[in-house]
């Protein structure tokens, strides 16, 4: 299953568009305009601090990114989990502590 990820500004707009709108139709008394807007921006809002996490995003190959999905899919883990035990891996790979031989 692939999720469609929005970029953070691009919630944030829409989170700032609905506010407005919002305020708009408390003004003019249009209660059911106003609640429409209020679920859209609570919406954005919402996603917004769902989708920030602190982590940086780092861009991959398109390739890569199917592989990803398809792996995690087969595996039933999310895709962050599984970056992050290849980027381990692949960390331990090249940077080790220690006897060479003991790697291998």
């Amino acid at each position: 299953m692939h999720t469609v990820t929005l970029r953070p500004h691009v919630l944030l707009v829409l989170f700032i568009v609905a506010a407005i709108g919002a305020t708009d139709a408390v003004v003019a008394s249009t209660w059911d305009l106003a609640v429409l807007f209020l679920v859209i921006s609570a919406i954005a809002l919402v996603t917004l601090l769902r989708s920030w996490t602190g982590r940086r995003s780092v861009p991959v190959r398109s390739d890569l990114a199917r592989w990803l999905h398809v792996r995690a899919d087969e595996g039933g883990e999310r895709v962050d989990d599984l970056v992050d035990r290849a980027i381990a891996a692949h960390r331990a790979g090249i940077s080790f502590d220690g006897d060479p031989e003991a790697r291998q």
